[in-house]
């Protein structure tokens, strides 16, 4: 997300009047299933850490194997536009255990981790100051990843903090630098899921984030295989995903 606190606070006001379905109208949100698919959300990803940031990172890599990706479409344009990873602990280690000693909670086999968040620049902001296509990822993967997490895992850069405890993630303190990713300072943020209607309870949008389910966001009642659909990808571990709308 690129948008600055100021302006969310006035996108805050803005929603109000605003439905969900207007915001985000015009995308599709989906976990791919297939290489074909995997292969569109690579490709944004390319485009934003290699060809725009200029990262020395192979896409796919290692990690791709063992992850799913979620995927932003701008329907109109049959263009993908975002796309995010999400990589569970119980089919090996996080991303984030390279640079982090992860505490004893978060080494659990129901931890996960959303990484390589990548948006065309084009497509940063939304129609009001929300920048719909992360909200809409996000709200994806809240309702993809529900009633089956304890605790979601990012790092980010400390100029986008912010945006993540906006998002009601809490720091945990530890930071260090990604070789990697050019040797950026990334701190690490973990959300709690164990009651995550409770967590964003009273956020400005709480029923965007956790409200009735919109046909933009497509979530499957049975999550897909792990990897990007490929010979080597694992296939054989599969999570059972509730779908959205379910209560605790």
């Amino acid at each position: 997300m690129q948008a600055t606190a100021e302006q969310v606070s006035r996108s805050e006001s803005e929603h109000q009047d605003t439905s969900l379905g207007q915001l985000l109208k015009g995308y599709r949100f989906s976990v791919c299933e297939g290489p074909d698919v995997s292969a569109r959300a690579l490709e944004v990803r390319r485009q934003v850490y290699v060809n725009g940031i200029g990262y020395d990172v192979p896409v796919p890599d290692e990690y791709d194997r063992r992850s799913w990706f979620l995927l932003a479409e701008d329907v109109a344009a049959g263009k993908a536009v975002g796309s995010m990873r999400i990589t569970p602990r119980f089919a090996g280690k996080l991303e984030a255990e390279e640079y982090f000693n992860l505490p004893t909670r978060l080494r659990s086999p129901r931890s996960f981790e959303i990484s390589r968040f990548a948006i065309l620049p084009e497509y940063r902001k939304g129609k009001t100051f929300l920048p719909t296509v992360s909200v809409g990822l996000f709200k994806l993967g809240i309702a993809f990843l529900r009633f089956r997490v304890d605790d979601l895992v990012i790092c980010s850069k400390p100029e986008r903090v912010w945006t993540y405890e906006w998002l009601r993630f809490e720091r945990t303190g530890l930071v260090t630098r990604y070789a990697k990713l050019n040797n950026a300072q990334h701190e690490l943020l973990v959300l709690d899921f164990r009651q995550i209607l409770k967590t964003y309870g009273g956020h400005p949008f709480e029923e965007l984030l956790v409200g009735p389910a919109c046909p933009e966001v497509v979530v499957p009642r049975r999550a897909p295989a792990l990897g990007i659909g490929v010979r080597g990808a694992v296939r054989e571990l599969r999570l059972a995903v509730a779908p959205a709308g379910c209560s605790d």
